[in-house]
């Protein structure tokens, strides 16, 4: 057992640690202790990322997507975290945070083309659920302006293809790594779509939504970093 793998491991159980101490601190309404817990385990995920590159250095050009994709999740965390404790600039920052995810589901979406080819029907289904993501935000009334729905739009076509398109990798290939990407990128639609209701509608149990979105924001971000690791 390598020295590499072991702080891999730890790392993997330090962010969790986090990540569980994020979702009871917002639970309890702590915002400012939920926010530094959150920052604490989206820069964890990067060092994942890295330690699982250094243990397992087989794809760069893979580790270095990944790392950009984490890197602009780490800020958009950032942003939306500022607004848990700065409300006032709540219609500035979740349109700014979106934006930074939006850049990291690209550079995911890059890593698995890269390694499995562009694919039409991956792509389809990614404008359908783009599609999908605008009928909604009309049925269940959101109350968004024009340009933020057109944003968030784009945003789930890029989500749903990127799990997709990993999809099609992990089936193709059915290596590890990609089985955890894929893995990972259902996870994030599953927590966005959930941070959408808790955005833009009234929802009841907001804390119930609040851990559901959490508990699986985290695994979705600590496995396609670790995706890196079992190249």
């Amino acid at each position: 057992m390598s020295p590499l793998f072991i702080v891999t491991v730890a790392l993997t159980a330090l962010t969790t640690v986090f990540a569980f101490a994020c979702i009871a601190q917002r639970r309890k309404g702590k915002a400012f202790q939920g926010m530094l817990c959150k920052f604490m385990a989206s820069f964890g995920f990067i060092s994942v990322a890295v330690v699982g590159y250094c243990m397992n250095p087989t794809d760069t050009y893979y580790f270095c997507l990944v790392c950009f994709a984490l890197l602009f999740g780490f800020f958009g965390d950032v942003l939306l975290g500022i607004k848990e404790i700065a409300p006032t600039f709540r219609g500035k920052l979740i349109p700014l945070g979106t934006a930074y995810f939006l850049v990291g589901h690209i550079f995911y979406l890059c890593a698995f083309i890269t390694k499995g080819g562009f694919n039409l029907a991956a792509l389809i289904v990614g404008i359908l659920g783009g599609v999908f993501c605008a009928v909604m935000m009309k049925v269940l009334k959101m109350k968004i302006d024009n340009k933020l729905k057109i944003m968030l739009t784009v945003y789930y076509a890029a989500l749903v293809y990127k799990v997709s398109a990993s999809a099609v990798l992990a089936f193709g290939s059915r290596s590890p790594a990609f089985w955890l990407a894929f893995a990972g990128s259902v996870l994030f639609l599953i927590s966005d779509s959930c941070l959408s209701l808790l955005y833009f509608t009234p929802v009841k149990k907001k804390n119930n939504w609040v851990t559901v979105e959490l508990s699986t924001y985290y695994p979705a971000q600590i496995l396609l970093a670790l995706s890196v690791a079992v190249m």
